[in-house]
């Protein structure tokens, strides 16, 4: 191992000045300002390109003859992989078909304005030429080159953002949380093993070694455009300490919200989550090809239109919403892009410039339908379909946005009146307290659960004012702020007394 005493050096020099000092030193505006300024850029770039590649895409989801389930770049844990095998597989990583041109062309093509290279997974490998370790791209294997250096270099040639995906657990790092031993005895094949995890707490001595390694990312490579943490049990404190790294070295560089505890600059989404409308603020959908983020050499990959109509459709959906979508590809074990991920980005591309407006265009989803109601009182039913669904928002963990916490629909009414109300649905929990909730009046009572089957409940009255009004459906008692809300509505019927 290189020399442990250039970390500390790189710590001690990095905390002599600090985040603000450093912006006023430089003349340059606010951290704030700055900040606020790179997600309006990140808003309007839309489109991203994800890249997950490393030692794990050299074994492209076989360990020994045998096909591992779960995802391709955690192959180490599902296949039980003690780390000096790992180290010898690492020993013969030689990906000499790795193109950063080619590759920073393909995204450009797509309509893609920036890439996230992952410079560290969870296995530990390090894609960049690091002082930290000799357990990176250039020390430990026979390409002896780096990586992340050629694709920041490619990114400055072709104008292209470039953004670290940098994984925070570290399971090769000899001072982490203690091992242990692999279980050979049950088939890794039959469940999720975890001698290693993805949530895993980040000891003092891992906490200096990523601080190194930030330092390292964010001083040797030019502008970077965000830091795309993941992973990890991480403290409020190390959250913070991780923030003011980063923001100390580069100010305008963004970090997403798998930072954790409230740190982030903008939301990322659970992997290949479900869209909604995530009210004011910035996010990221993180988006694979299929069920996995690193090559699997066995998948069954669908047909290349239907892909390209998934694809472009999630696009856009996620931008209609106000998200970023970030797409994956997983080169393989040479660092060859497999041909069909091409045909993928390039059939999006392909659409994006018969329509080259499609992106700048697309509006956010309107705050809520406006359902009119007349003279006569009468309301339509209201639907899922008439509704705003609004996400929970909780930075503090990995699982930090939940897009189904509660629903409003907003009505415009030529007159007043008192109506019944029945709620039509489909529970997904037991018998639950719920609220509706109509110009700040509330009502509470049990939507009871029989059989998971449909069913109708009477909930009371509500009164409707002339003019505008807001209806609000929400649990009651939640047990968490992620909690969903718990049934699945078929219509809300509205009946004048």
């Amino acid at each position: 191992m290189k020399k442990f005493v250039l970390i500390i050096t790189i710590i001690l020099t990095l905390f002599v000045v600090s985040c603000d000092n450093n912006v006023e030193t430089h003349g340059r505006a606010s951290l704030q300002q700055q900040t606020e300024t790179a997600l309006e850029e990140f808003r309007a770039d839309h489109f991203g390109l994800f890249i997950h590649f490393g030692v794990y895409s050299k074994l492209g989801g076989i360990w020994k003859g045998e096909k591992i389930p779960y995802y391709a770049e955690q192959i180490m844990n599902h296949a039980r992989i003690t780390i000096p095998e790992y180290e010898a597989v690492a020993k013969e990583f030689n990906p000499t078909d790795f193109n950063a041109d080619e590759i920073v062309l393909l995204a450009k093509n797509a309509g893609m304005k920036y890439i996230v290279f992952t410079t560290k997974h969870h296995d530990g490998f390090c894609m960049f030429d690091t002082q930290t370790t000799d357990y990176d791209i250039v020390d430990f294997t026979p390409y002896g080159k780096d990586i992340v250096k050629e694709l920041a270099d490619a990114c400055h040639r072709h104008g292209m953002k470039l953004g670290f995906y940098y994984s925070l657990p570290d399971w090769h790092f000899p001072y982490g949380i203690p091992r242990l031993e692999p279980d050979s005895t049950t088939n890794c094949t039959e469940h999720v093993n975890q001698v290693y995890s993805p949530l895993e707490i980040i000891t003092p001595e891992l906490e200096d070694y990523i601080v190194a390694q930030l330092t390292e990312l964010l001083t040797n490579y030019g502008d970077i455009y965000t830091m795309w943490f993941d992973m990890g049990l991480i403290t409020s404190e190390q959250s913070r300490r991780f923030r003011e790294t980063v923001k100390s070295l580069q100010p305008q560089c963004l970090i997403n919200g798998r930072i954790m505890n409230n740190m982030g600059d903008y939301m990322t989404l659970p992997d290949n989550g479900n869209i909604s409308s995530y009210g004011d603020i910035y996010w990221d959908n993180p988006t694979s090809l299929y069920n996995s983020w690193g090559y699997k050499s066995w998948i069954e990959r669908p047909t290349l239109d239907k892909q390209i109509e998934t694809q472009k459709q999630r696009l856009l959906t996620t931008v209609v919403n106000g998200g970023n979508l970030l797409l994956n590809i997983a080169p393989d074990g040479t660092g060859k892009v497999l041909d069909y991920e091409k045909d993928v980005l390039n059939g999006i591309g392909d659409f994006l410039r018969a329509h080259p407006d499609t992106l700048e265009h697309l509006q956010p989803c309107p705050i809520d339908c406006i359902i009119g109601v007349g003279k006569d009182g009468h309301i339509p039913t209201l639907t899922p379909q008439d509704c705003k669904p609004h996400a929970a928002i909780d930075g503090t963990g990995y699982m930090s946005v939940q897009p189904n916490s509660w629903l409003s629909w907003q009505l415009d009414s030529q007159t007043s009146g008192e109506y019944d109300v029945f709620i039509v649905y489909k529970p997904e929990n037991d018998a639950k307290e719920y609220t509706l909730t109509c110009n700040g009046v509330s009502k509470t009572g049990v939507l009871p659960s029989i059989d998971r089957m449909l069913q109708t409940t009477y909930f009371g009255t509500l009164s409707i004012k002339e003019g505008p009004n807001e209806i609000i459906l929400d649990q009651a008692n939640r047990c968490n702020s992620l909690e969903p809300l718990g049934l699945e509505l078929e219509r809300i019927i509205l009946r004048k007394r």
